[in-house]
C-alpha cells in the first residue's frame, strides 16, 4: 500500500488481494488518515484483483467512520471481480466515485 496526498485528497493505492490476511493493514491506514484530519480519502483499487467479505467490511466501516468525522471516503479504479462484487453488494452506490458525481459537482 502506498499513500499520496494531492489537491486536498489522500489516496491509498492498494495492491493484490484485500482479504482476511491483508484487510487489517488497510483498516488501520484508513482509520489513521481520517483520525489525522484528512477530509477526503480515496482508495485506489486499480491494482487489486480480489476483495473478500473482510475487505468489504473494512471499506464499509471506513466509509462510516469518515462520515462520522465529516470526511469522505470513496473508491476508484475497481475493475473485473472487484468491481463486480461492489456492484453485486450495492456498495458501488456510495463507495465508487464516478462520472455522475463529477457531473453534478460541475452543475450539469
Amino acid at each position: 500500500m502506498h499513500t499520496t496526498r494531492q489537491d486536498g485528497r489522500a489516496t491509498i493505492a492498494a495492491r493484490g488481494s484485500i482479504d482476511l490476511h491483508s484487510s487489517d493493514e488497510l483498516r488501520a491506514r484508513l482509520t489513521e488518515l481520517v483520525d489525522a484530519g484528512e477530509r477526503s480519502v480515496v482508495v485506489d483499487l486499480a491494482a487489486v484483483d480480489f476483495c473478500d467479505s473482510s475487505g468489504l467490511n473494512v471499506l464499509v466501516r471506513a466509509y462510516k467512520h469518515a462520515r462520522a468525522q465529516n470526511a469522505t471516503l470513496t473508491v476508484t479504479g475497481a475493475y473485473g471481480r472487484v468491481e463486480n462484487v461492489l456492484r453485486t453488494t450495492g456498495l458501488d452506490r456510495f463507495l465508487i466515485e464516478g462520472p455522475a458525481e463529477e457531473a453534478s459537482a460541475d452543475g450539469r
